[in-house]
């Protein structure tokens, strides 16, 4: 399974860090902020603001509110693709958890069958592999990785998310030719 490599290369570069290390000092202290439990609720909050339905916290706006630190920020190469903008090294898409809330809230419903294919803790870190069905009406499977980095309070301050660009463009109704190859 992918889960391995991707937490040992994770790991490698310092956003995972394991009870255990590989081999090498342990330079941070330990951290017992988030258990696996903690992550999979996170998880599970999170894809309800996707499919725009109720968490056991409320409505996707009180979802938010309590998942998001003030400070909150969205990060993606991937959506600035989409958008056609420019990405010279700044990949912020929102900053601050009002202007997310705000522009999220204008969406319906954009994501139908989301599977959870790995879920991976670290100290302040939850890293997310997933795949949804489909994206409005379009069938084509679409699958990413979210990073949540939260706070000592448990909130969010940050997620990166990255995924198949192009399957989204195909869902969102661009016409993608291949150059013929061989």
């Amino acid at each position: 399974m992918l889960a391995r490599p991707l937490l040992q290369a994770l790991a490698f570069i310092g956003i995972v860090t394991a009870s255990k290390p590989w081999g090498r000092p342990h330079h941070r202290p330990a951290c017992e902020l988030l258990s696996q439990d903690d992550a999979d609720l996170l998880i599970t909050r999170w894809t309800t603001t996707l499919t725009k339905t109720n968490s056991d916290l409320g409505n996707n706006s009180q979802t938010w509110d309590y998942l998001l630190a003030d400070e909150f920020k969205l990060v993606s190469g991937s959506i600035q693709t989409l958008q056609q903008m420019n990405v010279n090294g700044n990949y912020d898409i929102y900053v601050g958890k009002q202007v997310y809330i705000a522009n999220e809230l204008k969406y319906g419903a954009l994501y139908a069958g989301v599977h959870n294919l790995d879920i991976i803790v670290g100290c302040n870190r939850v890293v997310w592999y997933w795949q949804v069905d489909s994206v409005l009406e379009a069938k084509i499977k679409v699958r990413g990785v979210n990073i949540f980095s939260l706070n000592d309070a448990g909130k969010i301050t940050q997620l990166v998310v990255e995924n198949d660009s192009l399957a989204f463009a195909i869902n969102f109704g661009a016409n993608v030719t291949f150059p013929a190859f061989g």
